[in-house]
């Protein structure tokens, strides 16, 4: 049986000036080389170990490993065991478009609308989390961000981001 995912959400910035979320990665979810331009992150490895791709550096974190990305600084994760890994990521300043964006991923794995890379089937999905996850694609890759931009803009405008949040981030 398939491990699901899960996401909790430790502290929001509605009540906190950071975020802080715990999640577990399973093994082959990752994300590209990316950026955000409005916060830093910061991983925590609670359980398992986790590839971090920081600036021109390849960490492998263990539990107990904590690893900070500064904004603007290229970054990815991939887990790379066959076992989940159980993080914190902390987020500063706090960001709820990035809180949604987490639950609404999870959501959408565990709804097995994902691949096994954690990557939205739907590119209207896609979209949005890249939009509200503030991800910032680099190299050859960013230029479709221009395309991302209004598949985000045209799925939010038609109610779909309203329909992911009353799915996924308010239980």
């Amino acid at each position: 049986m398939k491990t699901q995912g899960y996401i909790k959400l430790i502290s929001s910035v509605t009540t906190n000036k950071k975020s802080v979320l715990e999640l577990n990665i399973l093994p082959g979810e990752k994300t590209p080389w990316h950026y955000h331009e409005l916060f830093s992150e910061t991983f925590n490895i609670l359980k398992g170990t986790l590839e971090v791709g920081k600036g021109n550096n390849i960490l492998h974190l263990k539990q107990g490993a904590i690893a900070r990305i500064e904004p603007n600084e290229k970054h990815y994760y991939n887990n790379v065991s066959n076992e989940e890994c159980i993080i914190t990521t902390t987020i500063e300043p706090g960001n709820k478009n990035f809180e949604n964006s987490l639950f609404i991923l999870k959501g959408l794995a565990n709804d097995s609308l994902a691949t096994t890379a954690g990557t939205p089937k739907k590119f209207a999905d896609l979209a949005i989390f890249v939009y509200l996850n503030n991800f910032r694609l680099v190299g050859i890759q960013k230029i479709a961000a221009p395309i991302f931009n209004w598949a985000a803009k045209s799925a939010m405008k038609n109610g779909h981001l309203n329909e992911l949040i009353q799915k996924y981030c308010n239980k």
